[in-house]
């Protein structure tokens, strides 16, 4: 049975996902929000939020999404999307 190879990515990408996450968790700070709040909120486990809030790159992108909409973190402007 042929290993996974891990996925390397830039530092670019890698930055930007710690980034958002830490921006997630201050945003859920903010509007106090545990993490099992959170996780409540979005559907996720609470494990996958820290992954989130950590800039994990191994998390689906729909569920990084949801978690920013939910602290109030617009990733677009709305006339373009």
């Amino acid at each position: 049975m042929v290993k996974p190879v891990a996925r390397i990515y830039s530092r670019y990408s890698s930055d930007a996902a710690k980034l958002l996450g830490q921006s997630i968790r201050l945003a859920r700070i903010e509007r106090k929000l545990t993490v099992e709040g959170l996780a409540e909120r979005a559907g996720l486990s609470r494990g996958l939020v820290q992954r989130i809030e950590r800039g994990d790159m191994g998390c689906a992108i729909g569920a990084v999404f949801e978690t920013a909409a939910i602290v109030g973190i617009r990733l677009l402007d709305a006339d373009q999307a």
